[in-house]
Formats: C-alpha cells, structure tokens, sequence
C-alpha cells in the first residue's frame, strides 16, 4: 500500500467516527513533487472549491450539487506546494452557526461527547485527532479559532486578505477570512511561507506580552479557561515583559460585529432565502430571518463605529509585541450554541473584535482543564504583520509545552 493511500485511510478511520469527514478524495500526482509542502496531507472545508467536487456548504442539496469546474486559488496554491489535498472536511451549514438537522455535527478528538465547534469543526476535529497536520477553514468572526481552542490544536487567521477567498462561500465578505488550522506553529509556518511570498524569521529571544486583563476579568469568562491561561501567563512571565491591556476599544467592536455579518450575510443569501426558504436548516433559516430585519442605517452604523474605532485598537499593539487573551470564553460544549442562546452571544467575543481590525490572530494550546479538556489563548498581532505575529508565536509555543 502506498504512502497516500495509508494517509486516506488514516483519515477513514480517524475522522469518520467524528463526523469530519464528507469525502476522501482520490489521490493525484502532486503538481509539485518537490514542493516545499510535498506531500503534506491537508484537509479542505467543504466550502472551499476543489476541482471536480461540488462545494457542499454543510447543506445536503448542495452536497449532491453540480461540481467546481476548478480548484479555488487556495487549493491550487497548496496543489503547486506539493500538499496532497485529501479530504473535504464537515462544516456548520454555510458558515453561519447551525449544523443542518439532517447532518451529524462534527465531535471533538478529546471527548467524541462534546463538539468541535464550528464553523470549521470537520477541519479541527481532523488536525486534532492526527488524521491530516493541516486544514483549510475560514473565519468571519472565530469560525477557525473556537474550534481550534476546543480541540487543542493551532488556528491561524492571517491579515484580511492573505489568502485569497475566491472559489470560497461567502457569509460576510468583509469580515470573512481564510486560514489554516495545523498540529503546531511550526507546520503553520511551512504553509504560510509556502503560500505566500513572507519569511518568518526564527523566535525571538523574548518578548513583550500586552495581556488583555479585562477579558481575564470578564464575568462571562468560565473559572476553568481563566485557571489554564492565568497558569500559561505565569510561565510566560518567566521569561517575558508582561504588561496590562485595557481591552475596551475590542469590546466595543464587538459591539458592531452581530449588525456587519447579519446584513451582509443576506446580501449573500438572502434571494435563495426568499426563494426556497425549505432549502436551509431550521436554524440557519431563523438566522436568515434575524438577517433580513437588520437594515442598511443599521449596518452603515455599524461600519462607521468600526472605523472610528480601528485606530485605538491598533494603539493597542504600541507599548508591545503581542496582545495575549482567552480564545473563547468556555471550552467545548456539547452542541454548537444556536447564536439566539446565551451561550451562543457570547461565544465569539474574544474571537469577533479580530475580524473586525482585520488584524493576525492565531490560537495556540495552553493547557488542560481538570476534566482533560483543551483550552487555548489567543495572541494577535499588527495589521499586515503576519510574520512577526507567528515568530512570537513559535517563542509562546515553546514556552508553553505540556502534556496533552
């Protein structure tokens, strides 16, 4: 048997029984043999196109829909780095934050009860349970990140507009981002250096780390999350300059966050909305539905209030390398929380001001609650920075290994 086949089975046999997996895909000669990311097992979010596949969006019609006539630019850049592309990966329907009743909610490598999150669980849940080192997601407000967070492995959003989203399902283009999921900053850095033209120098000898005290602070935070990055930052502190963050000006993007994607998101689906309202989940539809009473006054608010508030939070990053906080504000739950729930309200509220400035921010494991559960924290750098943002978190990474 060969290597390639070995690595699809793997995925069978790993992803399968956690509901990531919607399809293996059949092997193909690398474009690239001797690429830098030659062959590297990667799996793809199926709303991303691949070549000869229909884009499943996380919705049965679309699954058995007609398929992409070409590779998206993201997948044809890993094809020409040498990564062997070889599974579509379960997803919430289209990104929105509801798995679709007739489908099964993708479940977490470390506790096959609770979920991996979403939108990119499928990704997570396969990176995390050693099926494939690296997986395409996206991200409009926390989509690669929380399921990042909850299944112990490393999610990267790079600047907006890094990765090219064509060939990609739109939810909210302008918070909408491409990124990758992987087993450790390393593998993160290979790919990112592969699919761009930037050189990530090697890890500082140290730095200075803006800790974001208020959403430490944050009552919506869980003890549990809070005890495992305060015990992270304790370690950090060793070797690093620790200063205090105020974390307001994200907190009030945040505020903006729900008005941007909603309206934005029935711009996107809201003509098959009013068409075939049968064709999407029953939540997703309730969703659309909050979607198409958001009016334009509201959203251009909601753009102006962003605006106003971008230059404080890049002030945020002048008296420091790196912002450090929670990733979520709980570690993974049994479903995904339906975003008309409390649970669901605050779920992205460490994750969302990110999409908002645009700015780097990835996710990196830090320890475990005493349940075995994965908690992550979430370092975020300068806008368009990416670089010196994975740099920082290769020293963080290295500072922070423990046993999973």
């Amino acid at each position: 048997m060969d290597a390639s086949q070995e690595v699809r089975d793997r995925v069978e046999q790993l992803g399968r029984p956690l509901n990531a997996v919607v399809r293996v895909l059949p092997s193909s000669p690398s474009t690239a043999p001797a690429g830098p990311l030659h062959g590297l097992a990667v799996a793809v979010k199926d709303m991303i196109d691949v070549e000869g596949q229909p884009r499943g969006n996380g919705n049965p019609d679309d699954m058995a829909g007609p398929p992409a006539a070409a590779d998206a630019p993201i997948v044809a850049d890993l094809r020409a780095a040498g990564a062997d592309v070889v599974v579509l990966a379960a997803l919430l329907e289209y990104a929105a934050g509801a798995q679709h009743p007739d489908l099964p909610e993708a479940r977490n490598p470390r506790a096959p009860g609770l979920t991996a999150g979403g939108s990119s669980g499928g990704s997570a849940a396969l990176v995390g349970a050693g099926a494939v080192p690296l997986a395409l997601g996206t991200d409009t407000g926390g989509s690669i990140r929380l399921p990042a967070h909850y299944c112990g492995v490393v999610g990267f959003k790079p600047t907006h507009g890094t990765f090219s989203v064509d060939g990609v399902q739109a939810l909210a283009p302008t918070l909408d981002h491409v990124g990758l999921l992987a087993v450790d900053v390393a593998t993160t850095v290979t790919a990112v250096e592969a699919l761009t033209r930037m050189q990530v120098a090697g890890p500082p000898e140290s730095l200075t780390i803006g800790i974001l005290r208020s959403q430490l602070d944050d009552e919506r935070l869980d003890v549990d999350v809070r005890l495992a990055v305060d015990a992270a930052i304790e370690r950090l502190g060793e070797g690093n300059r620790l200063v205090d963050i105020d974390s307001a000006p994200l907190d009030r993007l945040n505020d903006s966050i729900a008005a941007i994607i909603l309206f934005e998101a029935w711009q996107v689906h809201g003509e098959a909305m009013t068409a075939r309202p049968e064709h999407f989940g029953g939540a997703t539809r309730r969703l659309f539905e909050v979607a198409s009473r958001v009016t334009a006054a509201d959203y251009a608010e909601a753009l102006r209030e962003r605006d106003r508030l971008l230059p404080e939070a890049a002030a945020l990053l002048d008296d420091c390398d790196v912002l450090l906080g929670p990733a979520g504000p709980f570690v993974s739950p049994e479903w995904t929380p339906p975003i008309d729930t409390p649970e669901g309200e605050v779920e992205g509220i460490f994750s969302g001001p990110y999409n908002m400035t645009g700015q780097p921010a990835i996710v990196i494991p830090c320890g475990m609650t005493e349940a075995g559960l994965p908690v992550g924290l979430q370092l975020a750098g300068r806008y368009g920075d990416d670089a010196a943002l994975l740099s920082a978190a290769c020293l963080i990474e290295s500072q922070l290994v423990f046993s999973t």
